[in-house]
């Protein structure tokens, strides 16, 4: 068993119906990371398709814990309970539909581990493409962004998959709802430097998505919410002057 106190780097994959797709997954994290110091947690909302079960097997030849929730209480939130639980300095998040290519965490592991505090897998920047959306997709993304741009510098803050200093997000609370955390660490965490590493994003091949009008529905809320918080640091910072 790996001593706890060594471990640099925790991967938190989110979990839901997902048997399909997280071995692959495993094992492609684990061909990118090679022997590395690093755990994968995949946190699971008690998937009716067993996704936890086979998860555990592959505890016995790749360094995974497993965290069982006893209902669907969210993406974002198995993040942020992810987090609490991750025993490395580095945290790094990615959904587990492959989507998002898992090679891709090295380059933002080392993007982190040369002074950034986050390193964010990007569809929206020079090099980054999605490929075969529709163009009412494509809209409703970069609408979603669109109303998130006063709040961060982020090009891609919907992004699943990123990599940050564990201490951006020690010591500050969360309320995590639907799909999207990162956003929320934007605006909530502790930081000074950001990159985006350009990736392909693709069309999931196993599985069905999990997004709904009801997840639109939670993000606006999101935003209100958010723009809230920095409304608040706006006046306080004012007051303090």
């Amino acid at each position: 068993m790996r001593n706890p106190r060594q471990m640099r780097l925790s991967i938190i994959v989110p979990t839901y119906n997902e048997r399909e797709n997280i071995k692959p997954l495993i094992e492609r994290i684990d061909e990118t990371l090679g022997k590395g110091n690093y755990e994968i947690l995949v946190v699971d909302d008690n998937s009716p398709d067993g996704t936890a079960d086979v998860a555990e097997s592959l505890s016995k030849d790749y360094p995974v814990r497993v965290i069982r929730r006893p209902g669907k209480s969210g993406l974002a939130s198995a993040i942020v309970d992810g987090m609490r639980r991750a025993e490395g300095d580095i945290v790094g998040v990615i959904d587990a539909d492959l989507q998002h290519p898992p090679e891709l965490m090295a380059q933002l592991v080392e993007a982190v581990t040369q002074g950034n505090d986050i390193a964010i897998a990007s569809r929206y920047v020079a090099g980054g493409v999605v490929e075969n959306w529709s163009l009412l997709r494509k809209i409703v993304s970069r609408g979603a962004i669109l109303l998130a741009r006063p709040l961060t510098e982020a090009r891609d803050p919907m992004s699943g998959c990123f990599v940050l200093n564990k201490e951006v997000v020690t010591g500050r609370e969360f309320k995590p709802a639907g799909f999207k955390i990162l956003l929320e660490i934007l605006v909530r965490g502790k930081y000074d430097r950001i990159k985006e590493v350009p990736y392909t994003f693709r069309e999931r091949q196993k599985g069905k998505t999990k997004l709904g009008l009801a997840e639109y529905a939670r993000y606006l809320k999101l935003l209100c919410s958010l723009y809230l918080v920095r409304l608040k640091g706006i006046f306080s910072t004012g007051r303090a002057r």
